[in-house]
């Protein structure tokens, strides 16, 4: 048979290459009966075959790849002088010729042609990436420029690689389905599941990792997984540590010999010096019944899985109480001597409560009192005390529920509590926990085992990593390198299955993309709330001047944009996982990084047993202590304040912005503990003291970025030394230690106190739902639709630490009576006084902007209303709290409350 004009396969033989028959096959023709009859070139006999076991294959298209690329099994091939497609209704089979003759015959399965190069997808953001290589990328000792060579080495005709879609390929990023079972033998959470099982199921995606929530572990786990699929790995970083301590974890449980640290000359030579001859002793490894022990590891995940929800919902409630508790301490503080019985009130549901708390506020709105059927309809609801209870002075009823819902949402919380703890116990979750850790542990070491059976190691010299790439990886699948040195590890005829990048926000984009050459799948880790690739000046008009020759989006500008920021912008199908789950802090140490930088989305894992001193800060005397790049009185203060405190209690660090303070201070202390956050990123300490140097927060000393990993390094105690020094409000700095003041319930010099969220939330709630169930029939504004837009503009505005509540009463808010007459003090100490709508910090809970809709009460002008209004304008100024009035007849959309709030607010 001639094989350029037919081919036969034999099915059952799929997978194996003894699958192609043709050239064995004299001649083959189907019967009466429809099966093939089939004789060799070696036997006279005829053999008879279904036709669902043999293909006979003719017209074979002629495959022009000129312009393309093609690649068996990953690997490129370059040599062919002719390739065949022999191909059924679902499947493709192919025969390759090389320029020496030399045929050969593949599944399409394990063949890959290119469509269009990858340079021709992005206009010209290939070039620009070309161009940034050039201008201001790394060079080497000899004035090589190390990213331009690396992008030398690019496959352009490669377009399976997420290089082509971070281009502008327009074809969708691939996805694959869940394997049917995922392993976790580095332990997991509900989150880490789901960037675990994200990565194994798409081409590209993003794990956003904040401090303590087990980023290395997630990617250990990942590893893991792919070395269970048998899979090859490039873990790169920026960051030496990231890499390192990816390899310490390996190493640590007996998974070092199947790694590879390269990246520059120097890991490569270090590496082929401790190449061991010998694998390392795995007899003990090998399971008798690994199916057993698979079984133990799926039931210990269901289990598992079961429990983070209420696991989960145990650290939000435990942070809900830790709030409570310090709300209810000032509430407390405030409440005025009540002759009323109302302990009875502290075993009724909170949300009734509140309801009860809505409706009088609504019934006093319409100059009413609760009548005798709403007094009776209480009574039902909450016994026969509700009655007369009713009947009291209204400032007195509104107080004693207040106080009653402090106690009733604790006990509320505490009972949840106690049901989660003992669903937790009946499942045994941390067992469990352990046994899905070490049985996923046992079948990854035991596959390990099984692929890795005893003899001889191949040994590997310099060379051998690009011209025996196949081998090499399929002894050392787990290659660790350095970021600008990703595509010079192995041959550029092969690329790697996956490639996770650690650190991401911390890789310039020109470096970052050419890290997406040498996979056919990456995972990009980081956390584009802590530190970025530092950009100099001379370097940022480099980009601008570059950027300036070139048409490219903004995406792709590399003085504003880390790789990170980058991806995400442009992977908008690929799936972004949040790492929540919080372990290394005390709560109301990173609760403040929680509200600050991740908007609330952090779920604090670690307890707070009211420990002392967690917070603290130590403000100097006034003065411009700072001189250049050091505070000798913050040293001073450091050396004989505030390190003896600490130095007995764990490890300490001390972080400052300033490479000089820290000097002076190591010199001051004589010992190396002071660094800046540079040095601190990926470290932790019990004690954490921030020397900030400056003599008002400047636009470095209160970078976000900063500030967040400074202060996630403390597990126990963070202390801030700063200038005593008045600063603005919206500073970073201001906005931490007014968090500290509130938290330690410190006495400040304020004439307004911290704003009640957590009941004035739930009362929001209330009243906005009831304003939905009855809504006004009337041609003015409905406060559902001032309060949605309200907050739809903060978010657009990226005002994510401010709220708002409806319905303030100005006698919680005001703790300075002495500025008011004797009329305006009547008027703001009724329970009824209030700001229709209430902007606050959610961190600091201080006030910040009251809004008033004009005519919602009354409906009309009136001389009553006008007098309401005019004493509430005069009592507000003199507290200095903006206030803005919006008149039912105004146009309310975002874009004009954008506008209101931008004028009436400092935006940072």
């Amino acid at each position: 048979m001639d094989a350029r004009e037919c081919m036969i396969v034999d099915l059952e033989r799929r997978g194996d290459k003894r699958m192609f028959i043709t050239e064995k096959v004299a001649s083959i023709k189907r019967n009466e009966n429809g099966y093939w009859t089939v004789r060799f070139s070696t036997s006279h006999r005829v053999f008879k075959y279904n036709q669902a076991r043999l293909l006979y294959l003719t017209n074979p298209e002629v495959v022009d790849i000129e312009r393309k690329g093609l690649y068996i099994n990953n690997r490129r091939i370059t040599d062919v002088a002719e390739l065949l497609r022999f191909s059924t209704q679902n499947l493709n089979f192919y025969r390759i010729t090389d320029t020496n003759g030399y045929a050969e015959n593949f599944e399409g399965k394990n063949v890959y042609i290119t469509r269009t190069p990858i340079n021709e997808n992005g206009g010209s953001t290939w070039d620009y990436l070309i161009k940034l290589a050039a201008e201001t990328g790394l060079c080497d000792e000899d004035g090589n420029n190390v990213l331009s060579n690396g992008y030398s080495l690019i496959d352009l005709k490669r377009d399976n690689v997420p290089l082509a879609q971070y281009l502008g390929n327009k074809s969708k990023l691939a996805t694959y389905s869940a394997p049917k079972q995922v392993y976790y033998p580095f332990g997991c959470n509900a989150s880490q599941k789901s960037a675990v099982e994200a990565a194994l199921t798409n081409q590209v995606s993003i794990i956003q990792g904040p401090p303590g929530t087990g980023k290395t572990q997630t990617i250990l786990n990942i590893i893991a997984n792919l070395l269970l699929a048998k899979k090859s790995v490039l873990v790169v970083s920026n960051n030496n540590s990231a890499v390192a301590n990816v390899a310490e974890k390996l190493q640590k449980e007996g998974l070092g010999f199947i790694v590879a640290q390269l990246g520059n000359a120097e890991n490569k030579e270090a590496f082929i010096k401790q190449q061991r001859q010998d694998y390392p002793n795995m007899e003990g490894w090998l399971l008798q019944d690994p199916s057993i022990t698979k079984k133990l590891a799926k039931e210990a995940l269901q289990t598992v899985t079961q429990g983070f929800e209420d696991h989960t919902n145990q650290a939000k409630l435990m942070t809900e109480y830790q709030a409570l508790m310090t709300e209810k301490h000032y509430s407390d503080l405030q409440d005025r001597f009540s002759s009323l019985d109302d302990k009875w009130l502290y075993s009724k549901p909170s949300k009734k409560l509140i309801k009860l708390l809505t409706l009088i506020q609504l019934l006093e709105e319409q100059s009413k009192n609760p009548n005798l059927w709403f007094r009776l309809k209480w009574a039902l609801a909450f016994g026969s005390r509700a009655f007369s209870f009713l009947k009291n002075d209204m400032s007195q009823v509104i107080e004693s529920i207040q106080r009653g819902y402090y106690h009733s949402r604790k006990a509320e919380i505490e009972h949840e509590l106690s049901k989660i703890s003992s669903r937790l116990a009946s499942i045994d979750l941390q067992s469990s926990a352990r046994t899905l850790t070490s049985s996923s542990l046992q079948l990854l070491k035991h596959k390990m085992a099984d692929r890795y059976k005893g003899g001889k190691r191949q040994e590997f010299f310099y060379k051998d990593f690009k011209s025996k790439t196949e081998t090499f990886l399929k002894e050392y699948p787990i290659v660790l390198s350095s970021t600008y040195k990703s595509n010079s590890n192995i041959s550029p005829d092969y690329v790697f299955d996956y490639v996770i990048m650690d650190e991401a926000s911390q890789v310039d984009i020109k470096t970052g993309a050419l890290a997406l050459s040498c996979a056919t799948n990456a995972v990009i880790v980081g956390d584009d709330k802590q530190l970025p690739n530092v950009v100099s000046p001379e370097e940022a008009r480099a980009i601008n001047a570059i950027l300036s020759d070139y048409d490219v989006p903004d995406c792709y500008n590399g003085a504003t944009h880390s790789f990170l920021r980058s991806c995400t912008e442009i992977f908008k199908d690929a799936p972004t996982t949040l790492l929540r789950e919080h372990y290394r802090c005390h709560p109301k140490i990173i609760e403040f990084c929680n509200q600050r930088f991740y908007g609330g989305e952090l779920i604090t894992m670690t307890n707070d047993s009211d420990e002392s001193q967690v917070l603290h800060v130590v403000r100097t005397v006034k003065g411009n202590h700072a001189r250049k790049r050091i505070n000798q009185r913050e040293i001073d203060v450091i050396e004989q304040e505030v390190f003896p405190q600490y130095k007995d209690k764990g490890s300490v660090g001390i972080i400052t912005p300033y490479r000089d303070q820290a000097e002076a201070i190591n010199l001051r202390l004589k010992q190396d503990i002071a660094s800046t956050v540079h040095k601190y990123q990926g470290r932790e300490c019990d004690t954490i003291i921030m020397s900030m140097v400056d003599n008002a927060p400047s636009e470095f000393s209160d970078d976000s970025n900063l500030l967040n990993v400074a202060i996630s390094r403390a597990k126990t105690h963070l202390c801030i030394v700063c200038t005593g020094n008045d600063m603005p409000e919206d500073t970073n700095l201001a906005q931490l230690i007014d968090y500290i003041q509130y938290n330690n319930f410190e006495v400040t010099d304020s004439k307004l106190y911290s704003v009640f969220d957590i009941l004035y939330q739930q009362y929001t709630v209330e009243r906005l739902a009831y304003q939905v169930e009855h809504p006004q029939i009337s041609e003015y504004l409905s406060e559902n639709l001032v309060y949605n837009t309200l907050t739809q503009a903060l978010g657009e505005l990226c005002l994510h630490n401010l709220s708002i509540v409806c319905h303030y009463p100005l006698s919680k808010l005001i703790s300075d009576w002495s500025l008011l007459n004797a009329e305006e003090r009547a008027f703001a100490e009724s329970p009824f006084a209030h700001v229709d709508f209430l902007i606050y910090n959610s961190i600091t809970k201080q006030p910040q902007m009251a809004i008033e809709v004009d005519g919602w009460h009354f409906h009309k002008e009136s001389s009553v209303q006008e007098a309401r209004d005019t004493l509430k304008d005069s009592i507000l100024s003199k507290y200095h709290l903006t206030l803005h009035r919006i008149s039912t007849t105004d146009i309310v959309t975002i874009e004009t409350m954008k506008n209101l709030l931008e004028k009436s607010l400092w935006i940072k």
